[in-house]
């Protein structure tokens, strides 16, 4: 079982037995707590098991059904991180954040912390965990420089200077601009020194017992050919 916050998953093999017991344990759980279960929240899906027992499951558990990929705590989970539908919801709300008006009322000042603020809350849970393709990449480069340069109308927008060059940090003359491919190649690294670092913790177990430690990791695994 895993929890966080007010959201609980829990695991078990898919047969009757296992089901019950769950079941069971909601049942002692209302009673004890006085507490319902929202069951129109509440959905089951399995890895591996055919449709057939999905619904089964769902019937004993009066759960919906739920098929992959599905998004969790605003993660999308079992797609394909190498597509570029994977990042469609990332590249629509930065797009939605940075639209032409805001650009059009703002001073360059302005810009860049908007910039600033939206670029470390917006696709950094999804760049800690997935390594960002390069169409995804340039297109979220794009929409930065159209704000930063377009001053939201319309028509070819004139660069003052180069991207490299304003990603730079201010101290090196530059505008201090987070160049994604580097963060997101930051990001990853920081899970291979902690993999290395940390004393314990269920994700390393998983880890671990996968790819046999932080050196095959950075290697590219005992049972995968590129990890990150």
């Amino acid at each position: 079982m895993l929890q966080y916050a007010d959201d609980t998953i829990f695991f078990c093999e898919a047969n009757n037995k296992s089901v019950f017991n769950i079941k069971v344990a909601l049942n002692c759980f209302e009673l004890s707590s006085g507490l319902k279960v929202d069951f129109s929240k509440s959905m089951i899906g399995g890895v591996g098991v055919d449709q057939i027992s999905i619904q089964q499951f769902a019937t004993i558990l009066n759960y919906e059904t739920m098929v992959t990929p599905f998004v969790y705590l605003g993660m999308q989970v079992g797609g394909c991180h190498k597509r570029q539908t994977f990042w469609v919801g990332v590249v629509e709300r930065l797009r939605s954040r940075l639209s032409r008006w805001k650009g059009r009322f703002l001073s360059m000042a302005r810009r860049i912390c908007l910039m600033k603020s939206i670029l470390s809350s917006i696709p950094l849970f999804y760049m800690s965990l997935f390594k960002i393709p390069s169409a995804v990449a340039n297109e979220l480069g794009r929409l930065q420089r159209d704000f930063l340069w377009g001053w939201g109308y319309e028509g070819r927008k004139v660069a003052w200077a180069s991207w490299k060059k304003v990603c730079e940090p201010r101290e090196a003359g530059g505008l201090g601009i987070i160049d994604l491919r580097v963060f997101n190649l930051a990001l990853l690294g920081k899970w291979i020194w902690r993999l290395r670092s940390d004393k314990g913790g269920l994700w390393k177990e998983i880890l671990d017992s996968k790819y046999g430690g932080w050196r095959f990791l950075r290697k590219g695994g005992k049972n995968c050919k590129n990890s990150l």
